[in-house]
């Protein structure tokens, strides 16, 4: 600041300190590197969520790519791996066909899992749904067994299912995301698992908003009404996230109507993505035209990556990111010597 006391008269113009800095017009900016790189990896991690329940009570037929039985449900799930993803997400509940075939919750697993490795040869992430089941036992069965690497949890089931769920995983070498469906479940996931160092870091995270629901729903996601909605509600959980983990490790579901935009504003930010007809119907948000299939998720997602600078991760890279150690090229039941 000027020393006002002096003759202001003595005191120099702005021009004549713009001129001492040797200030530039607009029509002549600095060199371009005074802008340093933003901090967001060069790979995405994008899995598929193959199921095609979502359509179950569309009054048309379901599109023929949308896995509805056994034989589909694998097949997407290796045409989305073939397509680029990492990672496949395993729940096929919601599908008469596979839950009313008469075979077990384990032998379900299996067959789904050994279908797709017959039918590529690409590596994938082995994600399943840990809810399925009569016992402990049948619930953690694709985790307990190998057959499975990761699986998600919504943070509000009880605690000491989850605890013992998680220590499963861990005792695996395997990783627990937290399913969040608002900021609410972010703090839970803390409290009642987190913070109790049973899991590996980093933390990893799948944040699932904007999913459909009506009145009869037992869990409800964050409505994601437009455009302003969607980016708000997902940078508030992610910052929830950070203040816990820094260094967290967080996928984003492309869900609902928000779909691919959703997907975008996730990369935009750095973070990792989930596509599939799981949770998605919708091409665009503003338009009813339904998806074709789970593979055109993953390739819309591979395209809009390319555009921001970023590719898709493969398997091992996504391993790296979430802690666990590079899967061996024999290993087909995933041992935990296999792991870190």
């Amino acid at each position: 600041m000027f020393d006002l006391s002096k003759d202001w008269n003595s005191l120099p113009s702005r021009k004549e300190l713009e001129d001492a800095r040797d200030v530039r017009e607009m029509d002549a900016p600095p060199a371009p590197e005074v802008q340093p790189p933003w901090d967001i990896p060069d790979v995405v991690a994008v899995t598929a969520a193959v199921s095609g329940r979502i359509v179950r009570d569309l009054d048309e037929d379901a599109p023929l790519q949308y896995a509805v039985d056994y034989d589909s449900f694998v097949q997407s799930a290796v045409d989305s791996i073939d397509a680029g993803a990492c990672g496949i997400h395993i729940d096929f509940g919601g599908i008469p066909a596979i839950q009313e075939s008469g075979l077990s919750v384990p032998e379900s697993y299996s067959k789904i899992i050994s279908g797709i490795d017959e039918r590529t040869r690409r590596d994938w992430v082995r994600d399943a749904n840990i809810l399925r089941g009569e016992n402990f036992a049948e619930n953690v069965f694709p985790i307990s067994t190998g057959l499975a690497e990761t699986a998600p949890m919504a943070p509000n089931f009880p605690v000491q299912w989850m605890e013992s769920a998680a220590q499963v995983a861990a005792s695996q070498g395997g990783q627990v995301f937290f399913a969040i469906h608002s900021t609410a479940e972010v703090d839970l996931a803390n409290r009642l698992v987190l913070s109790k160092g049973i899991l590996p870091g980093p933390s990893c995270w799948i944040i699932l908003i904007g999913y459909p629901y009506n009145d009869a729903t037992d869990r409800l996601a964050t409505y994601l009404a437009h455009p302003k909605a969607m980016a708000f509600e997902l940078i508030q959980i992610v910052d929830r996230i950070r203040e816990i983990d820094a260094d967290a490790f967080i996928q984003v579901c492309a869900a609902g109507r928000a779909g691919h935009y959703l997907a975008t504003q996730a990369m935009l930010l750095g973070l990792h993505v989930r596509v599939g007809t799981e949770d998605a119907a919708y091409r665009f948000p503003h338009r009813n035209e339904l998806l074709s299939s789970s593979v055109e998720m993953v390739e819309r997602a591979k395209a809009t990556a390319e555009v921001l600078g970023r590719r898709l991760a493969t398997a091992d890279e996504m391993r790296q990111m979430i802690g666990m150690a590079p899967r061996k090229a024999d290993d087909s039941t995933l041992t935990t010597a296999s792991r870190r």
